[in-house]
C-alpha cells in the first residue's frame, strides 16, 4: 500500500490568491502603460480642434480656390554648413512660370516632440524659389508648413515631410 505524503497541498485560497495576483499584474503594467501613454504625447494637435470642425468648409472652399489657381510648390533641402540645413522652395504658376515676390511664412514641426517648432524666415534668392536657413535640434522627420500670399488670391498652403539625416 502506498502512503501519501504530508506536503503542501493546494486549496481553494490558494488558487483565489494566485488568480488575484495575476490580474492584481496585469492591471498594474497596463497602468504604468497608460502613465506613458498620456505623458508622453497628449494627442492634442491644434489649440481649438471642435471650432476648426465648425469652420472646415470654409477650409475646403479655400482649397478648392487655391487648386484653380494651378499653383504648384517643389521642396529641397540640403545643408549649409556650420550645422545649419537650407530649404529651398519653388513655387510656379499654372504655365510654369515663377511666382516671384510672394510673401512666405513657414514653420517646421517635429512630429514626435513638442516644443520644437522652428519658425522660418524665407528670403527670395530669385524669381520664385525662397530659401530659409535652420538649426535643427534634432535629425530625423519633419513637417514644413508653408503658407504663400501675394495678397490678391487666396493664400497658397503647402504641407510636407521632410527628412533629415
Amino acid at each position: 500500500m502506498m502512503t501519501q505524503s504530508s506536503g503542501f497541498v493546494i486549496r481553494g485560497k490558494h488558487v483565489f490568491f494566485g488568480v488575484l495576483a495575476m490580474f492584481g499584474v496585469v492591471i498594474a503594467v497596463n497602468l504604468v502603460f497608460v502613465y506613458f501613454a498620456l505623458d508622453t504625447f497628449t494627442g492634442v494637435s491644434r489649440e481649438n480642434p471642435y471650432q476648426d470642425g465648425l469652420a472646415y468648409n470654409e477650409v475646403l472652399a479655400a482649397r478648392d480656390a487655391q487648386r484653380g489657381l494651378g499653383w504648384q510648390g517643389d521642396v529641397s533641402f540640403g545643408s549649409a554648413g556650420a550645422g545649419e540645413e537650407r530649404i529651398t522652395v519653388t513655387l510656379s504658376d499654372a504655365t510654369g512660370a515663377p511666382l516671384s515676390g510672394l510673401a512666405l511664412d513657414g514653420v517646421l514641426r517635429r512630429p514626435t516632440h513638442e516644443g520644437m517648432d522652428q519658425a522660418l524666415a524665407w528670403q527670395e534668392l530669385s524669381p520664385g524659389s525662397y530659401s530659409a536657413a535652420v538649426v535643427l535640434p534634432r535629425r530625423g522627420n519633419w513637417d514644413l508648413e508653408v503658407v504663400a500670399d501675394d495678397g490678391r488670391n487666396p493664400p497658397f498652403e503647402m504641407k510636407t515631410r521632410l527628412w533629415f539625416k
